[in-house]
């Protein structure tokens, strides 16, 4: 799996051939650095490269903030990849902004009239830029990772979410921020009912592998979402690549839903191995 991939891709491509295979897909996809003035200028762009991509047989997902809203003329990524707060009705609910962005605000997940503006506003931009993935940011925090609402009312978000993307025959991968290990029966149980068969992304995949409880209670967990069906990208932020893969192929099982993300512009680690091996 790709992740955070800008127009830039199509140079790595050029130059580095071997670094991509055709069954990768990239979650989100978007035009960088792009004003008000340029966006007809960059949905150019963005067909055209993401037509170069998916020649190499690469799926072509798109990325959309699920729980923030921003000032438009703030907005920089095509397509666009948080919601105008313009278009949010004036009486929409807020929690807090986000943390050193004060013009950015954060929705209250609880309050279905605030959930459904955003849920429309996200239809309209999807339908807008058909794709077979949608990759959903600021999905949900769980206590373990930090400030957060309630699970419960994070879920039936992504739920929501969820439901629209499948409507409109999209597979949606949720990012989320929390520990899996930590997560009490009922929590994983909103999370089933909620992701279904799609997908997760955690930047936090591993739990602290000193600690032989939590590891094993994390295992547990992980192998009762795979089991259900759903997609699980590991994104090895709070622990090595290589330390994370020989954890999970202690309970990995072939035929799981299982990837690791990577950045597009360094190579994969096969490749990276064999350079090291052959100094």
């Amino acid at each position: 799996m790709l992740v955070n991939v800008n127009q830039y891709i199509w140079d790595y491509i050029r130059n580095h051939p071997t670094w991509f295979s055709p069954d990768e897909a990239v979650t989100d996809f978007a035009i960088q650095n792009v004003s008000v003035s340029e966006r007809p200028r960059a949905a150019e762009q963005y067909l055209k490269v993401r037509a170069y991509l998916e020649k190499k047989n690469l799926n072509i997902g798109t990325y959309m903030s699920g729980t923030t809203v921003g000032p438009d003329v703030e907005q920089t990524r095509y397509p666009p990849t948080n919601i105008a707060i313009e278009n949010m009705p004036a009486d929409a609910r807020y929690v807090s902004t986000w943390p050193g962005d004060p013009n950015r605000m954060i929705i209250d997940v609880s309050d279905a009239a605030t959930r459904h503006a955003l849920h429309a506003e996200i239809q309209r931009n999807w339908k807008a830029v058909p794709a077979p993935i949608r990759f959903v940011d600021n999905a949900a925090i769980h206590s373990s990772a930090g400030k957060a609402q309630a699970w419960a009312d994070y879920c039936q978000n992504m739920q929501e979410l969820r439901e629209i993307a499948e409507a409109l025959g999209s597979r949606a991968i949720f990012n989320i921020s929390a520990h899996i290990g930590t997560l009490s029966g009922e929590e994983i149980g909103n999370l089933l009912r909620a992701i279904g068969d799609n997908g997760i992304a955690l930047e936090m995949p591993a739990p602290r592998l000193t600690d032989d409880a939590e590891t094993l209670k994390a295992e547990v967990q992980y192998r009762e979402l795979l089991d259900a069906g759903m997609g699980i990208i590991m994104i090895p932020v709070n622990i090595g690549e290589e330390q994370l893969t020989r954890w999970t192929l202690r309970w990995k099982r072939p035929d799981d839903h299982l990837y690791i993300a990577r950045l597009f512009w360094k190579p994969p680690p096969s490749l990276e191995a064999g350079a090291r091996s052959r100094k």
